[in-house]
């Protein structure tokens, strides 16, 4: 504890004399970062264009981007393809977006399609998705070996806090790992419309103390009940009505970052 006290105490002290810092505050579903860095296409991995500028991030997550990136080509995986990162200054993406995250520099979605030739601008830029398993949590014809891999070398980094994947991912990984050490599956997260890509969670960094946490995650595999809720999720009561959705409000951080990058 008292080391990274002292690398936390430098961060701030470069920080202070003027050095481009990057910084995480908030949360991932409601937060934004300082200093983010874009990330370009590399050697092993190209970026996908879903949307204008978002492809930024904290440089924990590009770097872990790239090192997915020589792990995958090391273990004869087709180059990668990167979706969704965060907004230069973080935040949301707006109304017509299906993310709740990727606001604060720690969350990239990574494709489930892959770069088997080297994707044109076209390509790019009108992505493909590349459905592992359909609606009813099946396995399509689409997943192979390679998914399972590239799933199993991200949630090996301890960077990582969670992977989003559908939840018939999830079951498919829990049947193929079920004589084999599967503590690395408590990662691996269910979350619907994750059939086409993994979405890939890092943890806080030492240099955001504003950074908020996610609680963490549960133990064990994941593989029991808590899986066959997402498989058979309970039909909503029609006569619960005391969910309301409550409006984000960002932390005044961000509301001044989010200010200040308008009038840039």
């Amino acid at each position: 504890m008292k080391f990274v006290k002292i690398i936390l105490f430098g961060f701030l002290v470069i920080c202070s004399l003027g050095a481009f810092c990057s910084e995480v505050i908030g949360s991932y579903a409601n937060g934004c970062i300082a200093g983010a860095k874009p990330l370009h296409s590399g050697e092993h991995y190209q970026i996908q264009k879903w949307g204008k500028d978002r492809n930024y991030g904290h440089p924990s997550l590009l770097s872990f981007i790239k090192n997915l990136s020589v792990k995958a080509k090391k273990n004869k995986l087709p180059a990668l393809l990167v979706g969704d990162l965060s907004s230069p200054v973080g935040g949301s993406f707006g109304p017509r977006s299906n993310h709740g995250s990727h606001q604060s520099g720690l969350d990239v979605d990574i494709s489930f399609d892959f770069a088997n030739h080297k994707k044109t601008e076209y390509e790019l830029s009108h992505p493909k998705e590349i459905y592992i398993v359909d609606t009813k949590n099946n396995r399509t014809k689409q997943f192979n070996q390679n998914h399972v891999k590239l799933i199993y070398l991200a949630a090996s980094d301890p960077k990582v806090e969670r992977i989003f994947v559908a939840p018939g991912i999830k079951k498919t990984l829990c049947d193929l790992y079920k004589n084999e050490d599967r503590a690395w599956l408590s990662k691996i997260r269910p979350w619907f419309g994750h059939r086409a890509h993994m979405h890939v969670r890092l943890k806080c960094p030492v240099d955001s103390p504003s950074c908020q946490k996610q609680d963490p995650v549960p133990s064990g595999d994941g593989c029991g009940a808590e899986l066959y809720s997402w498989l058979h999720p309970k039909a909503p009561d029609p006569k619960n009505k005391t969910f309301v959705k409550k409006k984000k409000v960002p932390p005044k951080k961000c509301q001044k970052l989010f200010e200040s990058y308008k009038k840039s």
